[in-house]
């Protein structure tokens, strides 16, 4: 299975708003449900500055989307954060992580960014496994952080500082 990771494109929206209308998007993202195709192509079509996505296709179909944004503030500038999704017929085949790596490179090798953090629901083993991979670290939890499901739940702070 191929794999490939570009830049998303306003004429991704719709597959977009697939992604993150199911059920383990709804659940892990902070997306709420039923997202419609106009919110994301007014998204994509009004990018703020320091914000990069990607998307993910296997066999031409869109399967993940990932957004890096920069922070815009001067004394910030060298940090950066995440938020990805990946549809649920395509979990556990590597989208994620390859989505993760090429939002890294950017960090990395191109944005001169320190430090890139992530916030993630602290009952999903899944993410953090995978964001434990790549070097991030729990620095924290915030308590009835996010509501879902109709209940509060904790958020964890990982955060990953290039050496």
């Amino acid at each position: 299975m191929e794999i490939v990771i570009r830049p998303t494109q306003v004429s991704d929206a719709a597959a977009i708003c697939e992604i993150y209308a199911q059920p383990k998007a709804q659940r892990e993202t902070l997306q709420l449900p039923k997202p419609s195709v106009a919110m994301w192509t007014n998204r994509l079509e009004n990018m703020p500055e320091g914000v990069y996505s990607f998307v993910a296709e296997v066999d031409g179909k869109i399967v993940g989307n990932i957004g890096f944004e920069q922070s815009q503030r001067p004394r910030t500038a060298h940090c950066g954060s995440f938020g990805l999704g990946v549809h649920d017929d395509f979990h556990g085949l590597g989208i994620g992580s390859r989505m993760i790596e090429t939002v890294l490179d950017l960090a990395d090798n191109w944005l001169q960014i320190k430090r890139v953090q992530i916030d993630v629901n602290s009952d999903n083993q899944t993410a953090i496994a995978c964001y434990k991979k790549f070097g991030f670290e729990i620095e924290g939890e915030a308590k009835c952080a996010s509501f879902r499901d109709g209940e509060y739940i904790n958020t964890l702070y990982m955060a990953r500082i290039k050496a």
